[in-house]
């Protein structure tokens, strides 16, 4: 085969082994940890502090939904950075309209904590109740 003919399968292998790099990981590890049923590590009880100071009055006590959506179903079906652009930027829905955070650096210097008491909430790893700090 002459080097005209392998050019182009060149390129499409480098192409698809960049797209393979590129793809998201869905295999990754939790970003909380629970122990005992209800406690949680610092990181993701800050979360639950954030969540419950912000966002509990339309999403619920426990990201169950009211006003705003079941974040614990919500994060079941968006990824991480649908999350982070969502807090940040807002989203208008069938059911109303939730405000951008942007503005509010309490809240976007913490997503990470925020992110990971909901996964663990959405994860079925704690359960709907009031979490504790783990010790």
């Amino acid at each position: 085969m002459k080097l005209k003919n392998k050019v182009p399968m060149l390129i499409s292998a480098a192409a698809l082994s960049i797209g393979l790099f590129a793809m998201p990981s869905y295999a990754d590890e939790a970003p909380y940890t629970v122990t005992n049923g209800n406690e949680l590590d610092a990181t993701s009880y800050k979360g639950f502090k954030l969540f419950r100071n912000w966002c509990a009055r339309c999403h619920g006590t426990y990201g169950q939904g009211m006003v705003g959506p079941n974040l614990a179903d919500s994060l079941k079906v968006i990824s991480k950075e649908q999350f982070y652009d969502t807090v940040e930027n807002g989203k208008s829905g069938s059911i109303g309209s939730m405000p951008a955070w942007k503005a509010n650096p309490q809240v976007m210097e913490n997503r990470d904590q925020l992110y990971a008491y909901l996964k663990a909430r959405s994860d079925g790893a704690i359960g709907v109740e009031k979490p504790k700090k783990a010790k």
